[in-house]
């Protein structure tokens, strides 16, 4: 079939369309008359094809070519109409791309990081050497006055003139009693001075003896004096001897008679 038929075809297929929709029997009848004739076909030296073959190709040949004039044109064009206007397809708007910004970097300061809290390390103490303590000297315990051969001191004291520097005379007094009811004889008595602790026979005050002196039942007082020629720290007691010549030779037991009377010497 070509192109030509079935443009005649359509137009035919087209006209009874509109002629049944205007009304009227005659017009019918005219109508159907027409379609009938095939002498605007046969002039065209085209055969007339069936219509519903004319309709399913005219849809397919529409479908293919749209462009292409229709019978519409053709019979428009016997009656001497304008061709109808293309209808025009919408245009397909493409989405416009919004500029894309780029991101603006924002400056992020450094976190300050707080410093870590280092614990001080414990020093153990360091252990000092130990102090040499030097041994201490046991002190000199001084005899206790005692009674020897019923002889005691009752009383042993320093004087107020006592003059206490070197060489100065230091007065003392004393009383020695006698409790035997008799005489008793005696050696050496006098004062026995100690230094630091150390008796210093040396400078021991002879106040009576060697005469075969006693001691009577009233017992002996009497006062006397002695001299140190060192300044310090001494001690001053009343002392008795009964060993003859070796207690002036300081070679005999001294007794003690009295308490210790410390003085200082400058």
């Amino acid at each position: 079939m070509n192109r030509s038929n079935l443009r005649a075809a359509l137009a035919v297929l087209i006209l009874g369309l509109c002629i049944a929709g205007c009304g009227g029997a005659a017009e019918q009848t005219d109508a159907t008359t027409r379609v009938a004739e095939p002498t605007t076909v046969a002039e065209l030296g085209e055969p007339t094809k069936p219509p519903p073959i004319v309709a399913v190709n005219a849809t397919a040949i529409a479908t293919t070519d749209p462009a292409a004039p229709t019978a519409t044109d053709s019979a428009a064009g016997d009656s001497n109409a304008p061709p109808p206007s293309p209808t025009p397809l919408p245009t397909a708007v493409l989405p416009t791309a919004s500029p894309t910004t780029p991101p603006t970097a924002t400056a992020i300061p450094p976190t300050a990081v707080p410093p870590t809290a280092v614990p001080p390390t414990a020093v153990p103490p360091t252990a000092a050497p130990p102090t040499a303590i030097p041994p201490t000297a046991a002190p000199t315990v001084p005899p206790a006055p005692s009674g020897v051969n019923g002889l005691s001191g009752a009383h042993f004291a320093l004087q107020d003139r006592a003059d206490l520097s070197v060489n100065g005379r230091i007065w003392f007094e004393f009383h020695v009693a006698n409790a035997t009811g008799g005489d008793v004889p005696f050696d050496a008595l006098g004062v026995m001075p100690k230094k630091d602790g150390v008796d210093r026979p040396e400078w021991y005050q002879n106040s009576w003896g060697g005469n075969n002196d006693v001691i009577d039942v009233d017992g002996l007082n009497w006062e006397d004096h002695i001299e140190l020629p060192e300044a310090g720290n001494y001690t001053l007691r009343l002392v008795i001897c009964f060993d003859g010549a070796a207690c002036r030779q300081n070679n005999g037991t001294w007794h003690t008679l009295s308490p210790e009377i410390p003085v200082t010497i400058n």
